[in-house]
């Protein structure tokens, strides 16, 4: 719902002041689907506005579930874009929804599937909560609600840092999905820009960098981004946040076998994070491992997972340099819903 048409809507109809709220807290607090369900505005009321304004910014399209509990949503935006979204169900009852913020991503990371399927445009930030409350109408129904959200799906964030922004505000307001701010995490390819607005926000929310890369030359070979942001002018912001905030840095490192997963490329990464006080004292890696996909051509890239003892090795050499990091558990693998693998495909059959 667009907030914004809908106040205007309902100045235009002349309603009371009131009406707005009701109509929000129908919406975020109750999870209604429709004008028609909100039963405490008149029914005059709600017949004018389903002829005014759609109730939804997105047509959901498709649910796919996973052998492992997670969700998979493919929807369409008014003018016919598909973006997808993932539902994530953790084994302590947590419930984490990755959003898309852009239908498309202008990034074009060598090994993510969503840059192989081009850029459109941006989202709104009411497309993009709306991803949320698909997943949160769905989940009221056997008593669970949203607990997380994570922007990490298609797109990025910070190329669309306004909508983000205002989504992020929307989740919080207590009016809205009244979501905590320390369950909201936002993750950047490395947009210095947009980590250095994010650092002067007053708010508590989580940043992940993607980094996948100890080195400028691998770096610039797996994410063409870092020709304009290079690591050493990346790394000195991302110092320079973490010392302003206060807040612990997420550093993503996607393991590709043969590529950035051997014991030189472990000991390059914690010369890197030595090299930054603020970012070595505040940050942990989170180590993620290769999800299978698919080029433009429907060909499966060339990348692949690294082997069990390479993964064993990197993660020893980061316990030796004494870096903090963690293990990602992928989930949704068996529907395309992993790390990466999001692209806003339709299936011909459907």
């Amino acid at each position: 719902m667009d907030l914004e048409k809908l106040q205007t809507t309902l100045d235009e109809l002349r309603q009371p002041t009131y009406r707005f709220k009701q109509i929000k807290l129908a919406i975020y607090r109750d999870l209604k689907e429709e004008f028609d369900a909100i039963d405490n505005i008149p029914q005059a009321l709600r017949q004018k506005l389903n002829q005014a304004l759609p109730f939804d910014e997105l047509t959901l399209k498709s649910e796919q579930k996973s052998r492992d509990g997670s969700g998979k949503n493919l929807c369409f935006t008014q003018d016919d874009l598909a973006i997808e979204s993932v539902l994530i169900k953790h084994g302590d009852g947590s419930r984490t929804v990755c959003v898309s913020t852009e239908a498309g991503c202008q990034i074009n990371c060598s090994f993510c599937a969503t840059g192989h399927s081009g850029f459109k445009r941006v989202l709104t930030q009411y497309e993009i909560v709306e991803q949320v409350l698909w997943f949160a109408r769905t989940l009221k129904t056997t008593g669970e609600k949203v607990t997380n959200v994570v922007f990490m799906g298609m797109g990025e964030p910070f190329l669309n840092y306004d909508n983000v922004r205002n989504a992020i505000l929307l989740l919080n307001d207590k009016d809205g999905l009244n979501l905590g701010q320390r369950r909201i995490s936002v993750s950047t390819s490395g947009i210095i820009p947009g980590i250095e607005r994010f650092g002067d926000e007053d708010w508590q929310v989580n940043l992940a960098i993607s980094l996948h890369a100890p080195s400028n030359g691998l770096r610039s070979q797996l994410m063409p981004i870092n020709r304009t942001y290079p690591l050493e002018k990346l790394m000195s912001a991302l110092d320079a946040y973490v010392a302003k905030t206060n807040r612990r840095l997420m550093i993503e490192y996607l393991l590709l076998g043969g590529t950035n997963d051997s014991t030189r490329n472990a000991d390059a990464l914690a010369d890197l994070i030595h090299s930054y006080k603020e970012v070595l004292r505040l940050s942990v890696v989170n180590l993620i491992t290769y999800n299978p996909t698919r080029d433009s051509d429907g060909q499966w890239d060339k990348f692949r997972a690294p082997r069990p003892g390479a993964l064993r090795a990197f993660e020893e050499i980061l316990t030796k340099r004494e870096i903090a990091w963690t293990r990602r558990v992928s989930f949704g693998g068996d529907i395309s819903g992993a790390c990466g693998q999001l692209a806003g495909e339709v299936n011909s059959e459907e």
